[in-house]
Order: structure tokens, then sequence, then C-alpha cells
């Protein structure tokens, strides 16, 4: 490596200093994705010779960060073979029995497993329970976020900013957490965090419209995509005539013919072989759209056609989606998943435009026309995250399948007894997936989520050589902190829990870390006492839906806005900071 500066160790604090401030810039810019701003902040402290590689390499290799990624492809392996779909039998018929109960399910599941597909799997439980018994949907689903979120610090494992900064401790030489660490503040804040949702959600989340008008005004709506077929039923006729006109909470927004968009479209206007069509409206209406002309209209393109439509479906672009940033039309999207998208909405809004040329983004919404083979596929595939209800093909595991639960209790009661490490406990109940046929090592690497990992490499990797520099400590005793430790701790939470609401848990872990491994040696405090507080701060994310994954999985389907999350998010995160100092200090 060359030298390209005198190394003086002043002159390394400052470096890091400028270094720590770049990250958190372009954190909160929210320009780049985080695994960027790391990785360029890296690569310039490597190159300059300010850091080594072998943070990188020891990284790489941390127990706890291998977990976390062993933990996010277990949960794969679970939700195929756990009676997911029974969890609607036990959350009650009365509105606010149903909230308490669906509050409780996903805060201790939360607690085990990673609570996104978690919430994925019951968002269409609710959705079906809602429209039953006319209730407003939105007044469910962000509870519903809210208590995965705060159902993940009741262990070790409930989420991986735990293990993240645990592995950081480990890595710096400081002792780690032990599995249930979490679970005293961890109730705490669980309580506080369903009792707040359950006593103001129904208030502050209110729609313009109740009762039995509640579903209906909660309807989504899409722009659709249809072509006329040539020689067809529509070919010729106008769209008064053609039946187009007045369609029952349908809209015929535009017509695209010949390179130009015509709008707004008349009653007279004369249908064209191959015009495309693009209507708006809301769910239920776009899905009889297409069996209301069946020898009129068609998907945009021949090669489009599924096999044999089963039923128009809605599904969530996940945050490890592989579609993600590129052109509908390049992704093969029809052949990959045995589907058509028809619609596509984003932040509550349907998104106009031809649907090939949309650069879809996490959270987006998508209306599919799907063939019989999309389960299948999807499953193959990195799975989209189906929202509404269909059939299931199987509620139960079959063949080597059967053995995979008996198996899982095993191991769990030899981790117990034996005291294997979390990482190895989860490593055998992986390979006993692949034994009993519920996954195999082709699919696991799939869905291995790389940009995950490189993002907890390098926030790990910086976060220890800052601590290992003492460029930290340097900069703590420049300032003057309070005398009192407790009141330095207070400020710690909160500078954690206004980072973490404005980038990503891991992120905010990682810029935490190094202030709060200063502070305990400056309050020569034990480690529960410092880490703990950043655990619980970088945890509250509850004020933006950007701030978590699960937030974006239910804003579409809520229909919410980013003043509906601060309504409900505000007094939810004053409770939980409120109930995690009070069990903290």
């Amino acid at each position: 490596m060359i030298q390209l500066f005198n190394h003086t160790p002043e002159l390394s604090h400052y470096i890091y200093a400028v270094a720590f401030f770049l990250i958190v810039l372009g954190l909160l810019w929210g320009r780049f994705k985080a695994m960027h701003v790391f990785a360029a902040v890296v690569m310039a402290l490597i190159l300059s010779g300010f850091m080594g590689v072998k943070h990188i390499y020891a990284t790489a290799v941390n127990p706890s960060i291998l977990t976390v990624m062993a933990l996010i492809a277990l949960t794969g392996v679970l939700k195929k073979t756990l009676p997911f779909h029974r969890i609607g039998d036990v959350l009650g018929k009365s509105s606010k029995g149903f909230m308490i109960r669906t509050g409780l399910v996903t805060a201790a599941l939360s607690g085990f497993i990673n609570n996104t597909p978690v919430v994925a799997l019951l968002i269409p439980i609710l959705k079906s329970k809602a429209k039953e018994h006319n209730w407003p949907i939105g007044n469910y689903l962000m509870p519903l976020s809210f208590a995965a979120v705060a159902g993940g610090t009741i262990t070790l494992i409930g989420t991986s900013t735990n293990l993240v900064l645990n592995g950081l401790m480990i890595e710096n030489g400081i002792e780690g957490f032990k599995f249930w660490d979490f679970l005293i503040p961890g109730l705490y804040v669980t309580g506080a965090v369903l009792f707040t949702t359950v006593l103001i959600a129904p208030t502050v989340l209110k729609k313009t419209t109740e009762g039995p008008n509640a579903a209906k005004n909660e309807e989504r709506q899409y722009t659709t995509e249809l072509k006329v077929i040539p020689g067809g039923t529509m070919e010729g006729k106008t769209v008064k005539s053609a039946g187009l006109r007045n369609l029952n909470d349908l809209f015929l927004a535009e017509i695209y013919r010949n390179g130009a968009f015509i709008s707004p479209v008349t009653p007279k206007m004369t249908l064209e072989a191959n015009d495309t069509l693009f209507f708006t409206g809301a769910l239920e209406e776009v899905n009889g759209l297409l069996d209301l002309f069946p020898k009129g209209l068609k998907t945009v393109e021949a090669k489009f056609e599924v096999d044999a439509r089963h039923d128009l479906i809605e599904v969530l672009v996940p945050n490890n989606s592989d579609l993600i940033g590129r052109p509908l039309k390049q992704t093969n999207f029809r052949a990959r998943y045995d589907a058509v998208i028809v619609g596509v909405q984003r932040g509550g809004q349907p998104i106009k435009g031809k649907i090939g040329r949309i650069a879809l983004q996490a959270g987006d919404l998508l209306l599919l026309s799907a063939g019989v083979n999309f389960t299948a596929r999807n499953e193959r595939e990195t799975p989209l995250i189906t929202i509404n209800q269909h059939k299931r093909t199987s509620t139960s595991p079959k063949g080597r399948g059967q053995y995979f639960l008996p198996g899982l209790l095993i191991i769990v009661g030899g981790a117990l007894f034996l005291h294997w490490s979390l990482l190895l406990s989860v490593g055998l109940m992986l390979l006993l997936g692949i034994a009993c046929g519920i996954t195999h090592a082709e699919k696991l690497k799939r869905e291995f989520n790389l940009e995950l990992y490189a993002l907890l490499i390098l926030s790990v990797a910086f976060g220890s050589a800052v601590v290992e520099g003492g460029h930290a400590g340097f900069f703590i005793e420049q300032i003057t902190l309070p005398s009192d430790a407790s009141a330095g701790i207070v400020l710690l939470f909160l500078l954690t829990l206004l980072l973490t609401n404005f980038m990503t848990n891991v992120s905010a872990v990682a810029i935490a870390f190094p202030i709060a491994a200063a502070m305990m040696q400056h309050y020569q405090l034990g480690h529960l006492e410092v880490f703990l507080p950043v655990a619980f701060g970088a945890s509250g994310s509850f004020l933006t839906p950007s701030s978590y994954q699960t937030h974006l999985m239910i804003m579409g389907p809520g229909n919410y806005s980013n003043k509906d999350f601060l309504k409900l998010g505000l007094p939810v995160l004053v409770m939980y900071s409120v109930a995690a100092l009070w069990a903290l200090l």
C-alpha cells in the first residue's frame, strides 16, 4: 500500500471524523443506498492506508453476521412448514379483540422469526378478516408492522440489529449479549407499543368513510394497460358503443396509438387494432375487466400470455428482489413467474405510462394476471410477497417434509442441552430443510441477499476500525459529557433513535457503536448498561415508512401516507422510548 499521508495518530483521528460525517450525510441524504455509502468511504480509507483490509476479512466470517444471513434463509424454510394459515382462526371476531390478538401474535412470532415474512404472511389474513367484517384495513396494518418491530426486541435473534451489534461487540473484545438479555426490556417496550396502538390507532388512522363503505373507501387504484385485439369485438367501435364509457368504478384515462398518447378520450373516438388502453380503477373492477371483454381486449403483448390465467392477485416487491431498478421489459418477468403485470402502484398511487418501461422499486405493489404455475415459480425465484389471499395447494408437508418439524425440535433440544452456538444450530436446521426436501441449495443461493451481506461487512468493519484506532474515544474526551452516566446514556439512546428513523437500523448501529464503546470507557460502565440502550434505540423505527422494510410493505395495502406514519408513529415512539429507558436505567 502506497503511503499517501504521514499517518500520525492525530491525523487519523480527524480523517475518521471526516469519514464518519460523510457516512452520516450520505445516509441522511437518501439518494444513495447504504451499502454504496459505506463502500465508498471504506474503500477510500483502505486505499489511503488509514484502514486495513484485515477488518474486511475478519468481519466477513464474523459468526453474528453469518447468523443474520442464516436466519433469513431459515425463515424462508419455516414459513413453508409452520401452520401460519391457521393464525386467522385465533384472532377473534370483535374489532378491538382482533387488534389485540394480532399484535400479541405478531410480537411473539417476531421475537424468534425474521419479521418481514411474518408481516407478509399476516397481511392477507388481516385483509380477509377486515373484508369479512367490513372493517377499514388501515386500522390494522400499521399496528401490525409496529408490533413486528417491537416484538423483535424481545430476544437476541428477534432482529438483525441485535445480532449486528453483538458481532461488533465480540469483534472488538467486548463481551457479547446472551440470548435472554433483551427479554425484560423487550417485554416493556412491546407492551407499551401494543397498548398505544390499540388505544389510539382507530382514532388517528380513521378514514373519511366508515361502516359498510369502509372496505370500498380503501380499495387501491391501479392504472391497467390493455390492448385492442385486431379483428376482435372492439376494433372499429367507438368508445361509447364498445361499452367502455360507463364502466363501474373504472375510467378509460388515455389511449396510446402510433407512438402518441391521446387524452382525454371522447365517447365518439373510434378504437383501432393494437390501441393500448389505459384504465384507472379499483382492484376488484380491474379483476373483472379482462373477463368482461375476452374477445376484445388482451394483455399488452401476445408473448406475455400466461398458461391458463388463474386470477388477478396483488404482490409486493421485496427489498432483496433482483427486479428493482430494471425496466420491466428487461426482466423476463412472464417466463420467470408465469404472470403478467397489468398494473403498478407506488406510495398509494397508480403509476401511469407504459408498464414495460417502469423501473420497479422496493415496496411497489404489482397487479398480476397469474397463471396456474405462478405459485411454484414464485417459490423458485426470489419470491414476490403475495398481498391478497389465494388458494393453498397444500396445507401440510408431504413425503420427507413431514420429518422436518420433529427434526427441528430435536435440534432445538440439542442446542439447549449441548450448548451449541446459534450459528451451528441454524446451520443444522438449514441442512435438515434440504434433507427433507423443503428447500435446496440452489434456491438458498438464489435467495442470498448479497447486498445486505456486503452492507453488514462494510458497516461492521468501519465500526471496528473506529474503535480499534481509538478515534471515537479521542473526540469523546474533547467534549463535555454529562457528569451523570445515566444522562449520557439517555443522550446515546436518543441519538441512535434519531438516526434509525432516517436510515437503516444496521447503519444506525454502525454509527452509534464506536460512540457507545468510547462512552463505556469514559463512564466505566458494563457492556449491557451501554449497548442495550443502543440496541433498543436502533429498533425504534416508527416515524417514517422508509425506516423499516415492514412499513414499506403495509404502506400500499393500507393506503397510508407519510403523514399517517407521523400521526401514529410519534406517540408510539414516545411511549416506546419511555418504556425502554424505564427498563434500562
